[in-house]
């Protein structure tokens, strides 16, 4: 045999036994690729070039290239076995080694195709989010703090609703019920005059202040009833002293104190001092030449019925007690003289002139004439008789 048909030879058994091997180490890789669980590719393997080989050494894990020598020393002589059909013998063959080097890295051979079959099994045990898990994450964890915040609202707004209604309540109850307890059971409201009302005041005015008779009712009693027509006017309905005598012509109670009044400061004194009811009543002589209007408060205690007779001064803010009759001239204009007197938490006033509104110059009727005026309270020296009686 001529050395040409020995080098034939040569290379035709080289070239079973390389596919031998290749046959062997594909076997291997089709049944046991898991063990390739920690192989990660490089992104630059695959070139095709004088570094392709390193690029494959490098990214091969140090345990697996002493396996891979020893299977190729234990396959190298035996024949292998070859799947799918024979392959065709390339010529300038790359040794073995450096052929699994470009096996790993390569993206156009077929055994590639079992490390992406490992990527795609290993991150489906990995994930079940898909190709983007952290993007769903996110996206669930916005969704739950979205429903969250929704609920945290709610609660909010349903807490702001709860306190709304509260704090109405609270101002209904100051401006409807405290007031009205207060006052002893009714509020003191602020009624302004009637157009045209008279503004005519005293010309002579005189205030006496609590006297130590009046102490025993110096406070109005708690739940005390409003004043009564029959409770201030039965007693009083003729008053009589020298040759006057007076005669009870109309009489009324109201629970609106500022009713009976005029002037801003004079209506708020009431209110202030909580008055509950007002009775007034006008007196006439038999002759109709005077006449006497006599007005009592019902305060909380001697303290408010002060500070309301220092408002019907004159010489303070304009304001005094409103006519009760607009048919006596002497009530709307004209010459008057008025007396008030803290009677405990009451304050009387009485209010004379003549009937037609002269001056009396220098006659001693009009003085006469308020004293016998005084006579009307005598309900409240009843109550101060019946108070001493109970302490005693």
């Amino acid at each position: 045999m001529d050395e040409r048909s020995e080098d034939r030879g040569r290379r035709a058994r080289g070239d079973d036994g390389e596919r031998g091997r290749d046959a062997e180490y594909a076997q291997y890789d089709e049944y046991h690729y898991d063990e390739y669980d920690e192989y990660e590719p490089r992104s630059d393997a695959g070139a095709d070039g004088p570094d392709a080989e390193d690029g494959a050494a490098e990214a091969a894990p140090k345990g697996r290239s002493g396996r891979g020598k020893a299977r190729r020393s234990k396959a190298a002589g035996k024949p292998g076995k070859e799947r799918g059909g024979k392959r065709a013998a390339a010529p300038d063959a790359p040794a073995a080694g450096a052929r699994r080097g470009r096996r790993a890295s390569t993206t156009s051979s077929g055994p590639i195709e079992q490390v992406s079959k490992f990527s795609a099994s290993a991150l489906k045990r990995v994930t079940v989010l898909g190709d983007r898990p952290s993007q769903m994450v996110y996206s669930l964890a916005e969704q739950s703090q979205r429903k969250r915040g929704t609920y945290v609202l709610g609660g909010l707004l349903g807490l702001f609703g709860v306190a709304l209604v509260a704090l109405l309540g609270v101002l209904g109850y100051q401006l409807v019920v405290a007031p009205a307890d207060e006052a002893g059971g009714a509020a003191t409201q602020i009624v302004a005059p009637p157009e045209g009302h008279s503004t005519l005041q005293p010309e002579l005015f005189h205030a006496q202040p609590q006297q130590e008779i009046f102490a025993p009712i110096a406070e109005r009693p708690e739940g005390a009833e409003p004043l009564t027509v029959e409770q201030v006017f039965n007693s009083a309905e003729k008053l009589k002293l020298s040759s006057f005598e007076l005669t009870l012509r109309d009489s009324e109670v109201t629970d609106t104190c500022t009713a009976v009044v005029w002037g801003d400061d004079l209506a708020q004194a009431l209110a202030d001092g909580s008055c509950t009811s007002a009775a007034r009543g006008v007196y006439r002589d038999e002759n109709d030449v005077y006449v006497a209007q006599f007005t009592l408060f019902d305060l909380a205690d001697a303290e408010a019925a002060a500070a309301v007779s220092e408002e019907l001064d004159p010489q303070a803010m304009p304001g005094f007690v409103l006519p009760m009759d607009d048919e006596i001239p002497g009530l709307h204009e004209g010459y008057s003289q008025a007396t008030s007197q803290v009677m405990g938490h009451y304050l009387a006033v009485f209010w004379v002139a003549r009937a037609d509104g002269a001056d009396p110059k220098d006659d001693e009727s009009m003085a006469t004439l308020n004293v016998v005026a005084m006579d009307a309270a005598v309900s409240v020296y009843e109550q101060v008789s019946a108070a001493t009686e109970g302490e005693g």
